[in-house]
């Protein structure tokens, strides 16, 4: 689990530096809006490190009860916004739809990556 572990620590903070690196940049150029994307990116990889980290509090040494405990999370946290992006969708809010699909989207990469990661050999 260790490796495991190590490794999806790493993708999160890796993704939060990158976000953060490309927010900087956007900055510079003045391009606000692309650079609050950025930032929005950075604070769900931020959430789901930390998750991370209290699933591995919650469950030490049971890798099952990581993996589970964060499943759960990557299913139950993203709910509210799904929720929020069917209605800006249906009041026609394109900027408040485009910022929850974001959350999504981070979401669903945070959950893929962390099957791949937590279903391979080693």
């Amino acid at each position: 689990m260790d490796e495991k572990l190590s490794r999806m620590k790493e993708y999160l903070e890796e993704c939060v530096a990158r976000c953060t690196q490309a927010r900087t940049e956007l900055l510079a150029d003045d391009r606000g809006d692309e650079a609050n994307f950025q930032a929005i990116q950075a604070n769900i990889y931020g959430i789901f490190s930390t998750i991370l980290n209290v699933a591995v509090e919650q469950n030490l040494g049971d890798p099952q009860g990581v993996e589970g405990f964060f499943q759960k999370k990557l299913e139950e946290i993203p709910g509210n916004w799904a929720n929020a992006y069917q209605k800006a969708e249906e009041r026609g809010d394109d900027v408040a739809a485009h910022l929850e699909r974001l959350k999504l989207d981070t979401a669903e990469e945070v959950g893929r990556t962390f099957r791949e990661i937590w279903r391979a050999e080693g």
